[in-house]
């Protein structure tokens, strides 16, 4: 029945039904959010230059426009728009207003804004504020140090986050004891359950797997955060099925939300069946996100688990005739993995004839020229990529490159 369903809801018109009330799309927030997650800002804020947004559309459209700002750096600018967001965009927008104030030197203003993000029920976990290297600058302040006095993580997120460090550690006996015992106590907690379904697909209990999934994702309901992470991980598990139900429901609570849109495509091409994706592709088409995106997406996804297709879909990406340093990076990355050197060079090197700003690709290009013994090679690109800022360079030159 459910397939069924699904067969028959290959479409997506400009009008969606979305938390029980028609809503009406504005194509241009899709396309504008999508550039935002290519970090591709410029092109966002041209996008969403005189555009009128309504409802649901017009807190979307303020934190949207609130982080191309502050990619393209109008910090000012983009605290204006940000300091308007409430409701779920509140975490995402509180976080960026406190980066934006770290960027002009405005500890004080960092620390009210990261205050408002902690407080705030989706705010990140600890251990990924504490590693933003932009926090740095407040590390040893007295504001810094009084912000965490407080305790903002309920005991049931410390055990959480201890459990994943406890897998991430290869502890997988000691990680089960604990989700078990966590499970006794917080029967409803979602994040447990997933947390259970991870372990369990570390384990091969397949069935168990489906089991903790299924009941994560329906207690999930109400925290899109969290659905979005239990609907990637089911992509990254290959369970394209699943995903795409998962993808189907969200775009009802979020329609101009392009990683839905496109991840509901996405699992159709990735399981071979993409004359079914054709209609999605289509709209998707319309709402300006090329075709040619989707099979880049497809790559990048299974560029680890299916290194062969992810290069067949990264060339037809770049087959359309889009000249797009992405996807050149991409294959080239993939086929450097499969031990495609020659290729791999030339794709990294059309890469950066179309965009020459790529300090991450200078380290990754370095370091596959250093594995096949062009230390000259590498030593130029580390060089380059320190002169575009990527500190890491700084200490390999420093390793490989030093003069006798």
């Amino acid at each position: 029945m459910i397939r069924a369903i699904l067969i028959g809801a290959i479409f997506l018109t400009l009008t969606m039904v979305g938390a029980g009330q028609n809503s009406v799309v504005n194509n241009s927030l899709i396309k504008a959010r999508y550039l935002v997650s290519e970090k591709q800002y410029a092109d966002a804020l041209i996008t969403m230059e005189n555009q009128q947004y309504t409802g649901s559309d017009d807190m979307k459209a303020l934190l949207v426009k609130g982080l191309a700002l502050s990619g393209v750096q109008k910090y000012e600018e983009s605290n204006r728009y940000l300091s308007q967001v409430t409701g779920v965009g509140l975490s995402d927008a509180s976080y960026c207003m406190a980066k934006n104030y770290l960027a002009m030197n405005d500890f004080s203003g960092a620390i009210q804004s990261l205050t408002k993000h902690l407080a705030d029920k989706y705010h990140y976990p600890e251990k990924r504020i504490r590693m933003d290297a932009d926090f740095n600058k407040l590390e040893n302040s007295r504001e810094w140090v009084h912000l965490w006095q407080t305790d903002w993580y309920p005991d049931v997120e410390k055990q959480v986050s201890e459990c994943n460090y406890l897998i991430a550690g290869g502890q997988t006996d000691e990680a089960m004891i604990l989700i078990n015992q966590l499970l006794i106590s917080y029967p409803d907690q979602a994040n447990v359950w997933f947390l259970q379904a991870k372990l369990n697909a570390l384990q091969k209990n397949d069935r168990q797997l489906i089991l903790s999934l299924d009941k994560a994702w329906q207690l999930a309901s109400k925290n899109q955060p969290l659905q979005e992470e239990i609907m990637k991980f089911s992509l990254e598990l290959q369970m394209y099925e699943k995903a795409g139900i998962m993808a189907y429901q969200l775009i009802r609570d979020d329609p101009s939300n392009p990683d839905y849109l496109i991840t509901r495509a996405l699992v159709r091409i990735l399981d071979g069946k993409e004359a079914m994706a054709l209609k999605e592709i289509e709209t998707i088409e319309q709402e300006g996100i090329a075709p040619a995106e989707l099979y880049y997406q497809a790559g990048k996804k299974i560029s680890t688990t299916k290194p062969q297709q992810a290069e067949m879909y990264l060339s037809r990406a770049i087959d359309t005739g889009i000249m797009d340093a992405r996807f050149y990076y991409s294959r080239g990355m993939v086929r450097s993995a499969a031990d495609k050197i020659d290729l791999a060079l030339g794709d990294l090197a059309m890469s950066l004839d179309i965009n020459p700003n790529q300090p991450q690709l200078y380290v990754d290009r370095a370091q596959l020229r250093l594995n096949i013994g062009d230390t000259e090679g590498a030593c130029h690109d580390w060089k380059k990529a320190l002169e575009m800022g990527n500190a890491k360079a700084a200490d390999l030159l420093y390793k490989y490159c030093r003069l006798p």
